[in-house]
Order: C-alpha cells, then sequence, then structure tokens
C-alpha cells in the first residue's frame, strides 16, 4: 500500500512538471519568453511540482509525514541523477537542484499532513 502511494506521490510530481516544461518550451519555441526567464521558470516549476506531491503524500501519510516526503524526494533526486548520468553526466550544481527537490517535498508533505489533521 505504501508503494502505491509514492508511486501516486511520483504521478503528481511527474505529471505537471512535464506538462508545465512542455509549456514554457513552447512559449520559448515562438519567442514568447526568453532564455533568462525560462531559467526561473524552470525552478519554479520544480518548486511547484515537488511541493503537490509532497502535500500528496503527506496526505496519505498515517504519520511523519516529513518522512515520507524526504523518501519520496529521495526517488525523485535518485531518477534525476540516473538520467543526469546519461544525458549530460553528473555537474556539482546539481547537488542544489537536489537539495530543493529534497526540502520543498519534505515541506510540502509537512503541509499535507497538517491539513489532513484539520479535517
Amino acid at each position: 500500500m505504501k508503494l502505491l502511494n509514492y508511486l501516486k506521490g511520483l504521478l503528481y510530481f511527474f505529471i505537471p512538471f512535464f506538462l508545465l516544461i512542455i509549456l514554457i518550451t513552447t512559449f520559448y519555441y515562438f519567442d514568447i519568453l526568453n532564455n533568462q526567464i525560462i531559467k526561473y521558470f524552470k525552478i519554479i516549476i520544480l518548486l511547484l511540482s515537488t511541493f503537490i506531491s509532497g502535500i500528496y503524500i503527506g496526505k496519505n501519510s498515517l504519520n511523519k509525514g516529513y518522512l515520507n516526503g524526504i523518501i519520496l524526494s529521495l526517488i525523485i533526486v535518485f531518477i534525476f541523477f540516473i538520467m543526469s548520468l546519461f544525458l549530460d553526466g553528473f555537474k556539482v550544481y546539481q547537488l542544489i537542484y537536489y537539495l530543493i527537490i529534497i526540502l520543498t517535498t519534505t515541506i510540502g508533505a509537512m503541509f499535507g499532513i497538517n491539513q489532513k489533521k484539520e479535517k
């Protein structure tokens, strides 16, 4: 049952992430957005997607939402790490992105479990 929650949490991360990335890529292709703005949108999309997945995993956890958020974020980081090894190699600045993923997913999970307790 926990594995199913983590898989759904991954869906709550990847679906908004890829849809928003495709959207800003389309805007960039048609010269609506420039490269400098795209950099900021990438970070915002990453924050938004990890926060949403953290809220989902927090709402569906029985206790210790932060721990479930950390586990989900480590799964996401592992996926990105494997992808980066195959695509362009690992770079040190990617550690900052991985820390952002871990922090926002954990914070989102804490918000999610608090929303569940309020009801």
